[in-house]
């Protein structure tokens, strides 16, 4: 491995995802390299040559010697590879296409970690642990703002880890955030109902005025109808894409612009909230709506594979502009429906799915809860078959703890652990996540991975992470991770960055503290539409409590992500992803202020009397804080993120005043002050 040998006369580069075997016979130093020539592409490769001259082609420097690099085709297991570096050639083996561009990301990522200039004598021979390696991107704010440069930056670097999998939600509904309409996104438009087009409208902070503003907008993706080009490059560079559609869960969209589409109530009034099974009207409806996709998407695009989401298929609030407190079901209860369980609903639907899209060839992939939840899983399996159809994959999923023990018999599984949540919150350490989710699914017997994510290049350790176990699994897990990754994007640091990294885990690493704790000083968990809630006084209130010292715990938090800041050493550029290491102190200030910019808030609000100089300062840090936002994230995540920040600053004011004379004269010191 990587370093582990004793006989390595120079120390072997850390290598993301590490390599299976590497052997370097001569024990000789690395040799200079400035670039790669006469490549001897074979007919197999013409689907990648321009990928791989792409890639080799990007590694060059004034002057030095230019090695030849010869592909051969051999027998081996599929994605697998050989390579063999000597200061004369470069033999490159392969069994597919894939293993090609495999071997070339290993070669480009050699000659990165000796600071782009040199090569090492060495043979690897290299192969992943499992076939499907990869990350469904969800429909949400921030990725409807991506362009096609934004899709073709993410394929590169997923591609760049070895992964081989992009799913990609095409449709999608959330119960409602942040102002008073339905979050729906549809991202593919389609022929036959162009009414089928959804809008996002957010309030947000304009860096460059300075002020709050608010933007409206078609997905972009949907706008330019860029689906096709995504497929396109995506297969370039060895990625399978599998387009996700949501439903029947959470679905606003679709059954309330095709109506006749719709579930009905007991009094046959349509809800715009779920799908009818059973009437021939409806099922009709649904058969036009799956063949448009077919016909407009899928088959052009030499898709094999449909997501039929399948998920979180119950009566929700928080959906209904009109009533935000209404439950809405999505069980239909017409004549033909209503004696139905949800579980067979739920079946009925994937067969009336599955069946249309086994006539095009293509086959299906689900979430597993609510078939699970519903204990529906072997009944649909079984009438799967007996329909004739293909087996679905079946993807276990959860975002909390305890990971999900996968069920593998009967049909192909996959694990879906988490790489990152929304991209507007706080940046969470999930590499123990990863572990554990891929662990399990190993020791299930599970063939794929397929983790939940919206783009952020903030989480490039958390898909790392996910790229590095899934393709060669290690008994150490997330912790042998961790050490390598410290290495691998900073590795003159002695060991600091593996510090600073543990140090910032304790914090980021832990779901309830992350999610149940800090997260909750944002906007985004707390506007749902609770009655006689507000923000941020039911948030300020509840921290200015001091059993528990839930204040205390804030300031030790951003206490904790400062010194870690001040641990980390430079880290090194990182081929197709920004500077790790400048992410990630992006992300632990922006937390560390945020919590600092909070408690300072509710200082504010304890005092009796009005403090001109603390109140001065508090405007100074959350004007740094959103210039910090606008500056680090992505410009298509900045509008999102941004509005959590200024939805909590646009009110610090107005809430000191509301708060001041509650809290002021009765606040008490924390118990135990010599612990906490």
């Amino acid at each position: 491995m990587p370093g582990e040998s004793d006989a390595h006369a120079t120390k072997i580069p850390e290598l993301i995802p590490r390599p299976r075997t590497i052997d370097a016979p001569s024990a000789r130093p690395a040799f200079p390299c400035a670039a790669f020539s006469s490549l001897d592409l074979p007919d197999s490769l013409k689907s990648c040559a321009q990928q791989i001259c792409e890639i080799l082609d990007g590694v060059e420097v004034p002057g030095g010697t230019s090695l030849p690099v010869e592909f051969t085709p051999v027998r081996l297991p599929a994605e697998r590879y050989r390579l063999r570096i000597r200061e004369d050639q470069i033999r490159a083996e392969f069994a597919d296409a894939r293993g090609a561009l495999h071997a070339v990301r290993t070669l480009v990522d050699l000659w990165d970690g000796y600071e782009r200039s040199a090569l090492p004598v060495l043979d690897i021979e290299d192969g992943p642990d499992l076939a499907t390696r990869g990350v469904f991107v969800e429909s949400f704010t921030g990725t409807d703002l991506m362009n096609l440069p934004d899709w073709q930056n993410l394929i590169d670097r997923l591609a760049h880890l070895k992964l081989n999998t992009l799913g990609l939600s095409i449709y999608g509904c959330w119960d409602i955030r942040h102002g008073e309409r339905p979050a729906e996104y549809m991202f593919v438009p389609l022929r036959d109902f162009p009414d089928l087009v959804s809008s996002s409208r957010i309030t947000t902070w304009d860096p460059l005025d300075r002020g709050e503003t608010e933007l409206e907008y078609v997905p972009v993706i949907f706008e330019k109808d860029l689906f096709s080009d995504i497929c396109a490059y995506a297969t370039a560079r060895g990625v399978e894409l599998i387009p996700h559609l949501g439903g029947p869960g959470h679905s606003t969209l679709i059954p309330r612009v095709v109506s006749e589409l719709s579930a009905v109530d007991p009094a046959g009034a349509r809800t715009g909230y779920g799908y009818c099974v059973s009437r021939p009207a409806a099922r009709h409806a649904l058969v036009r709506l799956i063949r448009n996709l077919i016909d407009q998407h899928l088959r052009p695009n030499g898709l094999r594979r449909l997501h039929v989401a399948g998920d979180e298929y119950y009566p929700i609030s928080n959906v209904d502009p009109g009533d935000r407190q209404r439950v809405v079901s999505p069980y239909c209860a017409c004549e033909g429906c209503r004696n139905l369980s949800p579980g067979r609903l739920l079946v009925e639907y994937l067969i009336l799915v599955g069946t249309v899209l086994a006539d095009a060839g293509i086959e299906m992939v689900h979430w597993q809860d609510t078939l699970v939840r519903e204990g529906v899983l072997d009944e649909y399996l079984d009438r799967a078959v007996e329909q004739g159809l293909p087996r679905p994959v079946i993807v276990w999923w959860k975002y909390n703890d305890p990971v999900p023990e996968p069920r593998t018999e009967g049909t192909e599984t996959w694990v879906a652990p988490t790489t990152g949540l929304f991209p507007h919150l706080f940046s969470q350490d999930f590499t123990e996540k990863v572990s554990t989710t891929l662990r399990k699914g190993k020791a299930a017997g599970a063939s794929g991975v397929l983790a939940y994510w919206i783009p952020d290049p903030a989480d490039h350790q958390n898909v790392a992470c996910l790229a590095d176990l899934a393709w060669n699994s290690s008994p150490s897990g997330a912790t042998g991770f961790r050490r390598r990754w410290a290495e691998y994007v900073s590795p003159d640091s002695s060991g600091t960055a593996e510090q600073a990294y543990s140090l910032a885990h304790t914090v980021t690493a832990s779901y309830p503290s992350m999610m149940y704790l800090v997260d909750q000083v944002l906007p985004y968990f707390a506007d749902a539409g609770v009655p006689g809630t507000r923000y941020p006084d039911d948030q300020l209130r509840a921290f200015a409590v001091t059993r528990p010292p839930l204040a205390d715990a804030l300031r030790q938090i951003a206490a904790t992500l400062r010194e870690a800041i001040s641990l980390m050493p430079p880290g090194r550029d990182v081929r197709f992803w920004p500077n790790p290491v400048e992410q990630w102190r992006n992300e632990a200030r922006r937390t560390a202020a945020s919590l600092e910019l909070f408690t300072g808030v509710l200082a504010l609000a304890c005092r009796a009397g009005e403090d001109c100089a603390a109140t001065a300062s508090v405007v100074r840090q959350a004007e740094a804080l959103l210039q910090h936002v606008s500056r680090s994230k992505p410009a298509y995540l900045a509008p999102a993120a941004l509005r959590e920040h200024w939805l909590f600053v646009r009110e610090i004011s107005p809430a000191v005043r509301r708060l001041r004379a509650e809290l002021g004269a009765g606040r008490r010191t924390s118990w135990h002050p010599w612990i906490v």
